[in-house]
C-alpha cells in the first residue's frame, strides 16, 4: 500500500513538473491565457505551494487582472498565514495600477515585520530583490545585519548597490568585506572587475582608488596596497603597481612571488621598462638563488631584445656570465634558448648558436623542451635559407607532440617557410586551416599572412609583386634591415599603385623606426593615411604614427589628434584600447598626483 501511494505522488510531481515547463513556455511566447489555465490547475491542487502562487500572480499582471491577484493573496486565507512576504505582493499589485501610496505603505508593513522579526530579513529582502525595490531590500539588509553579527548580507548588499550604480558604497562595502576577512579578496577583484577597466580616468577607477588611498592613509595595510596594485595591473600602469608591490615586500621581506608575477605582465603587456626595473630590484633584493636567476634571465632577455648593434658584445658577455655561474645543463634551459635565439637573430652568430643548440640537446629534456630546441634551430635554417631542412624539424615537432599548441606553432612556420620559398598556393592551404588554431596569437598570425596572400594571389596570377615583398619579408626575419629597405623600395618603385603597395609601406616603416629613421618611418605612415585611408591597415598607420609622435618627435598634440582617429573611425581595431589610454593622458585625464 505504502509503494502504491509513494508511486502515486511521484507521478502527480512528474505530471505537475511538466505541467510547469509548459505553462513557462506559453509565457515565453506571450500566450498568458495558455499559460493561466495551468497554473491555475496546478495552484488548485496545492494551493500551500509558494511558488506556483508567484507564476499565478505574474500571469494575472501580465493580464491586467489585478482583482484577481488581490483575491488569490488574500491575507485572510489560512493557507498564506505564514507567508509574511505576500505583503510586498499586495503592495506590488497596487504599484502596478498607480496606487504608489497604498504600496509604498505594504511596503512599510514589510519592512517593519523585519524590524520586530530579524530574521526574515533575508527572505524580505530577497523578494524586494525580484520587484526590483532595491531600495527596500537594502533596508531590510541593514536591519538584519544590525540585529546579529550572524547575518552577514555584505555580498548582497554590495550587488545591490552595484545594480543602483552606486559604485563607492559598492566598493566600500567589499573592502570593509576583505578587511574582515582577506580570504574575501580574490572574489572582491572579481566583482571590481566588472566596474573598473584599463582607463584610471573611468569612474570606477577613480572611486576604488580614492576608497583605497584614504584607508592607506590611516591605516597603512598592506592590504590595501595589495588591492591598489591589482588596479593598476587593470589599468596597466606597472610603475604604480611596481611602488605598491615594493610597499608590501618591506614589510616582512618574506616572498617576492607577486613582484615576480608582477614583472611577467609587464612584460606580457610589453613594459618593459616598468619590467626592468622591477626585475632588478628582485635581483637587487633577493636572497633566494632561484629567485635571482627567474629574474636575471628575463632581465638578460629584455636586454638583449632592445639591444642595438653597439651592445650586442656586452649582452653577449651578460649571458656567457650567466652560465657560468648557474650552468649549462637542463636547468638553465630557457636561458639558454634565449641566448641561442639572441646570437642567431641580432648578433649574426647563427653557426654558434646551432653549436649551442646541438649540445643542449643531448642534455636530458623532456618531450616539450626537445620540441622547442628543435624548433629553433628550424628557425635558424630558415635564417640560413636551407629551407628543406627547416620543414622537416618542423614536420617532426607536429609528430612529436600532435594536437598540441607546439605543433600548430610549427604548422605556421611550415606555412611561413613554404611562403618564403614562393610557394604561394600550398602556404595559403596551410594557413586557412590555422585560421581556427587554439592559440589566439598563431591564429591572428595566420589570418594575417593569410589575407596578403589571399587578397595578392587574386590579383597577380604570376605573383611578380608577391615575389618581391616575401623576398623583402625574409630580409626583415633575418634581421638585415637595409637589404631589406633596399628590396621594399625596389618594390615600391617596380610595383606603383599595387595593392601590395601599403603593406610594403607599413613593413618599411617599421624597419625605419627600428633603425632610428623616425623622419622615415614616418612620411611611410602619412602615406598609408593619405592613399590607403579605407584600407585594413589604417589603424596601424595612425597608431605607430602616433606613437612616433608621442615618443620621438616630441609632438603630443598630433599625436593625440592620432589616437582620437583610432578611437573615433576604428573602434574594431586592436589598437584601440591603448590608443584611448594614451589618448587621454595626453588630453590630461590621468591624475598623475595621486602618487
Amino acid at each position: 500500500m505504502r509503494i502504491w501511494i509513494l508511486f502515486l505522488l511521484c507521478s502527480c510531481t512528474i505530471v505537475q513538473a511538466q505541467d510547469s515547463r509548459l505553462a513557462e513556455n506559453y509565457m515565453d511566447q506571450g500566450e498568458y491565457n495558455k499559460a493561466l489555465k495551468i497554473y491555475q490547475k496546478i495552484y488548485e491542487t496545492n494551493p500551500r505551494n509558494v511558488n506556483v502562487l508567484y507564476k499565478l500572480v505574474d500571469v494575472y499582471h501580465q493580464l491586467e487582472q489585478y482583482q484577481k491577484v488581490d483575491s488569490i493573496l488574500d491575507p485572510n486565507r489560512k493557507e498564506l498565514k505564514y507567508q509574511l512576504q505576500l505583503v510586498i505582493e499586495r503592495g506590488y499589485n497596487q504599484s502596478l495600477q498607480g496606487k504608489d501610496s497604498i504600496a509604498n505603505n505594504y511596503y512599510k508593513q514589510a519592512i517593519a515585520i523585519v524590524d520586530s522579526m530579524p530574521n526574515r530579513a533575508y527572505l524580505m529582502a530577497r523578494r524586494f530583490e525580484t520587484r526590483n525595490l532595491l531600495d527596500q531590500a537594502i533596508e531590510c539588509y541593514k536591519i538584519g545585519m544590525a540585529a546579529s553579527p550572524k547575518n552577514n548580507y555584505s555580498v548582497q548588499l554590495a550587488n545591490l548597490y552595484g545594480q543602483q550604480g552606486k559604485l563607492a558604497e559598492m566598493f566600500d562595502t567589499y573592502i570593509i568585506m576583505v578587511e574582515t576577512n582577506p580570504v574575501y579578496r580574490p572574489r572582491a577583484q572579481a566583482i571590481f572587475s566588472r566596474y573598473v577597466t584599463d582607463d584610471a580616468a573611468n569612474e570606477g577607477n577613480q572611486l576604488l582608488r580614492k576608497a583605497l588611498l584614504l584607508r592607506l592613509r590611516e591605516n597603512p595595510d598592506p592590504l590595501y596596497n595589495q588591492l591598489l596594485s591589482w588596479l593598476f595591473v587593470q589599468q596597466k600602469d606597472f610603475k604604480k603597481a611596481f611602488v605598491q608591490e615594493k610597499a608590501i615586500y618591506l614589510r616582512d621581506k618574506e616572498s617576492m612571488e607577486s613582484l615576480k608575477e608582477l614583472a611577467v605582465s609587464a612584460i606580457e603587456e610589453k613594459d618593459d621598462d616598468a619590467a626592468i626595473s622591477i626585475l632588478g630590484y628582485i635581483v637587487e633584493e633577493t636572497q633566494a638563488p632561484s629567485v635571482r636567476y627567474v629574474a636575471q634571465s628575463l632581465l638578460a632577455k629584455l636586454k638583449a631584445d632592445r639591444a642595438l648593434p653597439e651592445d650586442y658584445a656586452i649582452v653577449q658577455q651578460e649571458y656567457e656570465t650567466l652560465l657560468q655561474t648557474y650552468g649549462r645543463d637542463g636547468s638553465t634551459f630557457m636561458l639558454q634558448l634565449d641566448y641561442a635565439a639572441f646570437l642567431a637573430f641580432k648578433a649574426n652568430q647563427a653557426e654558434t648558436a646551432t653549436a649551442l643548440l646541438t649540445k643542449l640537446e643531448k642534455k636530458r629534456l623532456s618531450k616539450f623542451q626537445r620540441a622547442k630546441t628543435k624548433m629553433l634551430l628550424a628557425d635558424i635554417l630558415v635564417l640560413q635559407e636551407q629551407f628543406n631542412r627547416a620543414l622537416i624539424l618542423y614536420s617532426q615537432i607536429q609528430s612529436d607532440l600532435p594536437n598540441d599548441e607546439l605543433a600548430q606553432t610549427a604548422q605556421y612556420k611550415v606555412a611561413r617557410t613554404s611562403y618564403f620559398q614562393g610557394d604561394f598556393e600550398w602556404s595559403y592551404t596551410q594557413l586557412k586551416v590555422l585560421r581556427d588554431a587554439t592559440s589566439k596569437l598563431i591564429a591572428n598570425d595566420a589570418m594575417q599572412l593569410s589575407l596578403t596572400l589571399h587578397d595578392h594571389m587574386q590579383d597577380d596570377t604570376t605573383f611578380v609583386a608577391l615575389k618581391s615583398y616575401a623576398k623583402a619579408d625574409l630580409k626583415q626575419y633575418q634581421n638585415k634591415p637595409k637589404e631589406a629597405i633596399s628590396l621594399y623600395d625596389q618594390l615600391l618603385l617596380n610595383h606603383k599603385g599595387d595593392p601590395i603597395e601599403d603593406e610594403a609601406l607599413l613593413q618599411q616603416a617599421t624597419l625605419y623606426a627600428s633603425q632610428g629613421n623616425f623622419e622615415k618611418a614616418r612620411a611611410n605612415y602619412q602615406l598609408i593615411i593619405d592613399e590607403y585611408s579605407d584600407g585594413i591597415l589604417a589603424d596601424d598607420a595612425y597608431y605607430q604614427l602616433g606613437l612616433i609622435y608621442q615618443n620621438h618627435l616630441e609632438n603630443p598634440e598630433q599625436a593625440q589628434a592620432l589616437f582620437e582617429r583610432i578611437i573615433y573611425d576604428h573602434a574594431d581595431s586592436i589598437y584601440f584600447v591603448d590608443a584611448r589610454r594614451r589618448y587621454r593622458r595626453l588630453r590630461g585625464d590621468d591624475n598623475i598626483k595621486a602618487f
